[in-house]
């Protein structure tokens, strides 16, 4: 009876011990796994974070790269615009100067003398330079072609002259602004291709 009793004994042990074995097995290969499953997740979603980084890095260096090139870009067109109405200023400025009193009755005289003589001809100078165009002009003319002068003063003019025929709302222009803009017509085109074969 005791030999039974120990063999039963023997065996509800052998068998509790082969179920715990067993169900500790399974909750192990269980948590195994979750575990695996666990750093799967774990791993894509750090390589989706590093790519998103990656991205957005990219992205960001781009939109860098594009602002500064654009930045570059407006700072030599303002860089040119400045030079060129420099140009201009500085252009204009030895005009005025080259217009001189004695130079704009020279040219004045140039144009009476090959015009018709029996129109009479309407010259507006600026208030400075009336009588020093005047008496210069009247000093070298001849007695008929002096005659056929009238000289009246322009608030809309600072050097330089235009001419017509009295009576006739049409005058050439000889003023420091018309030959200004003359000239740039041909400068500027010129002056804006040299700036951009130096800096492009």
């Amino acid at each position: 009876m005791e030999v039974k009793l120990e063999n039963l004994i023997e065996k509800i042990k052998k068998e509790g011990v082969e179920q715990a074995q067993k169900t500790s097995e399974e909750i192990i290969n269980d948590a195994k796994q979750k575990a695996a499953s666990i750093i799967d997740d774990a791993k894509q979603q750090a390589n989706k974070i590093i790519e998103e980084a990656k991205q957005k890095a990219t992205k960001l260096q781009r939109q860098g790269e594009s602002a500064l090139q654009q930045a570059s870009r407006d700072t030599l067109l303002l860089v040119k615009e400045k030079l060129i109405a420099l140009f201009d200023k500085v252009f204009k400025k030895e005009i005025s100067n080259a217009l001189s009193p004695d130079f704009t009755q020279q040219l004045i005289k140039t144009i009476v003398e090959q015009w018709a003589r029996d129109s009479q001809k309407e010259i507006l100078v600026s208030k400075e330079d009336k009588e020093k165009i005047q008496e210069l002009l009247f000093s070298s003319l001849k007695e008929e072609l002096k005659n056929s002068i009238i000289i009246k003063v322009s608030d809309r003019i600072s050097k330089g002259f235009r001419i017509g025929i009295k009576g006739e709302d049409v005058y050439y222009d000889f003023t420091d602004e018309s030959i200004t803009e003359c000239l740039k017509e041909f400068v500027s085109p010129s002056l804006k291709e040299i700036l951009n074969k130096k800096n492009g």
